[in-house]
């Protein structure tokens, strides 16, 4: 394997420590969707209509053999930088919609912080200062390693699989029972909104950490404002942990590692909005550009790039270069903290998967 380690480019962690065999595509990290997405990549998947697979590609015939909308919506997976930018050209062009695989939980969350804002941190400030973690949901399916990162601080970590309103609203109440500020002994009843807010009001960092699905369904949006503003009101009281003549205040921040930062950040710096094309809608996309995203994915006329997932989920498969494998380009990671290079370290006899899509519409 390769003395430097790459920076992944698969995830919203983006990890800097992943060392790659360029022959095999094989890994040292204990992580399966690098693993799966680096021996796609190495390893290309061969390109096919239907069951039928093709040695040459005749873009036009392509592009009407697929039926395609006059404005087909794009799912683009993991968009780089430049990607982002030729995509933001392209809607603005009228080419193409947008879509962004979202789930309820984070359209809920997305809506509720653009009208009432946020106290969020990092991973990196998480990571060294957090003396308690509240992780809700699963971090597992989108960040497969994120919970390595956070047991890297040593801080202690609660799991709550789905936070209900229930909770939420009794959380609620508990910090609504304190006056001022003024510090509250609080003894365990062993029900776990009264045990969390015990280990709240005693650190003086808590993070928490939203994982896939943290909310029940169907109440995404209710649970969404619930969490922000329990965040937000716990800092407004602004409690001290003891009663010492200076006392250090509990403080509670969020941490989210956001798909698709790039795409939003770069929308964002052109618009001064999430989207011109509804992003983040949940429309029926026709075409994907990389490996489907979550448990269930929506069936596409074509796939560029990534896992082939077979023609049940993707009509026609064309194969293209990966940024950060076959050649370099830029990413930001999921909390929004910093900019990191994509390495190209090896080669594709195949075009870069936006040029791919490009051609299949046409553009070039």
């Amino acid at each position: 394997m390769p003395n430097d380690p790459i920076v992944c480019p698969f995830c919203p962690l983006c990890c800097d420590d992943v060392r790659v065999d360029a022959a095999s595509g094989e890994t040292d990290v204990p992580c399966e969707l690098a693993r799966n997405e680096l021996a796609a990549a190495v390893r290309t998947p061969s390109a096919r209509i239907g069951s039928q697979a093709i040695d040459s590609i005749d873009w036009h015939a392509l592009g009407e053999s697929l039926t395609l909308p006059p404005t087909p919506v794009v799912e683009f997976n993991g968009a780089t930088i430049a990607e982002a930018k030729t995509l933001e050209t392209l809607v603005n062009a009228g080419r193409i919609q947008l879509r962004i695989a979202d789930t309820a939980c984070s359209r809920a969350l997305d809506q509720t912080i653009a009208r009432d804002g946020l106290l969020g941190t990092t991973l990196g400030d998480a990571v060294r200062r957090a003396e308690y973690f509240w992780v809700i949901g699963n971090l597992d399916p989108r960040t497969p390693r994120l919970k390595e990162r956070l047991n890297r601080s040593g801080a202690a970590m609660e799991y709550t699989p789905t936070a209900t309103i229930g909770l939420l609203s009794r959380l609620h109440e508990r910090l609504g029972g304190l006056s001022g500020g003024a510090a509250e002994t609080v003894t365990p009843t062993g029900a776990e909104p009264d045990r969390l807010h015990e280990h709240f009001r005693n650190s003086r960092s808590t993070v928490v950490v939203v994982g896939g699905a943290p909310f029940e369904s169907g109440q995404e949006v209710i649970a969404g404002e619930l969490l922000i503003r329990w965040i937000a009101r716990w800092n407004e009281l602004a409690l001290p942990i003891d009663d010492g003549g200076d006392p250090i205040v509990s403080r509670v921040s969020l941490l989210r590692m956001t798909a698709d930062q790039n795409l939003r950040t770069v929308i964002r710096w052109r618009n001064n909005q999430v989207s011109p094309s509804d992003l983040s809608s949940p429309l029926e996309p026709t075409i994907r550009v990389g490996s489907p995203v979550g448990q269930v994915a929506t069936p596409v006329r074509l796939q560029i790039g990534g896992v082939d997932p077979g023609e049940p989920l993707a009509h026609a498969y064309l194969p293209a270069a990966v940024p950060g494998v076959h050649h370099a380009d830029t990413t930001i990671r999921g909390d929004g903290s910093v900019t990191l290079p994509l390495a190209g370290w090896t080669d594709s006899p195949h075009v870069r998967r936006v040029e791919a899509l490009e051609r299949v519409l046409g553009v070039r």
